[in-house]
């Protein structure tokens, strides 16, 4: 997961898009645009695929659907352009339009990544980003967004709490002992010092445990 996350940092900062979207209009139909406009524009697109706008490439083709949001290695679009058939052969041969260069192929690709964050709803303290919930706050690196990590200043992927105060044990200033947590026991029977069974909650009482245990105890006013 951490090779994932650094994956996504890097092509967030590669294209300085944190917290933004990919906006189509000024970074996808130009790309359309300048390369594809010979054949997949007009009254009568190549394969029924229509180009000239967001709507258009979202209809898809003759054949169906030509993006998959989340998926662009299934994306029919993608398909084309990364085997070279689009721009097409014709296209190139006659019109000499040159295939799509690596960066504007990558940007195609993160967005139809991104198309997947319009369905996704992600968790308090997370943000949608490239088709993944991404934690925005992160103090201790431990992959757990700080609103949800019982530790946020402090390394504890496994949230361990076993007192199960709220604070897990890496940064629990009183977390049970060794003792606690290997013996389970319970109160059977309080003497006062004469012998007797008492129920007060005062003076100096004797408490006898179920797994045999003594403790004497001296209870305030």
């Amino acid at each position: 997961m951490k090779q994932n996350l650094f994956f996504v940092i890097i092509v967030l900062w590669n294209y300085s898009i944190t917290c933004q979207s990919i906006d189509y209009e000024t970074e996808i139909q130009p790309i359309f645009d300048n390369s594809c406009m010979p054949c997949h524009s007009g009254s009568n697109p190549s394969s029924g695929l229509d180009l000239t706008s967001y709507d258009g490439v979202m209809t898809g083709s003759n054949s169906g659907l030509v993006v998959i949001s989340g998926d662009f290695e299934n994306s029919l679009l993608w398909q084309e352009i990364i085997s070279g058939d689009m721009p097409n052969n014709v296209a190139n041969n006659n019109l000499g339009i040159p295939d799509l260069n690596n960066q504007e192929i990558e940007l195609i690709e993160n967005w139809i990544l991104e198309l997947q964050c319009e369905l996704v709803d992600c968790e308090t303290g997370y943000e949608c980003v490239l088709g993944e919930c991404i934690c925005i706050s992160d103090n201790d690196q431990d992959e757990i967004c700080d609103e949800l990590d019982n530790c946020p200043n402090t390394y504890n992927p496994n949230q361990e709490d076993s007192d199960n105060d709220g604070l897990g044990d890496d940064c629990d200033p009183m977390p049970l002992n060794i003792y606690e947590l290997t013996h389970s026991k319970e109160i059977i029977k309080i003497l006062n010092l004469s012998g007797q069974e008492s129920i007060k909650n005062k003076n100096t009482l004797i408490y006898i445990y179920n797994d045999g245990s003594i403790q004497k105890t001296r209870q305030l006013e």
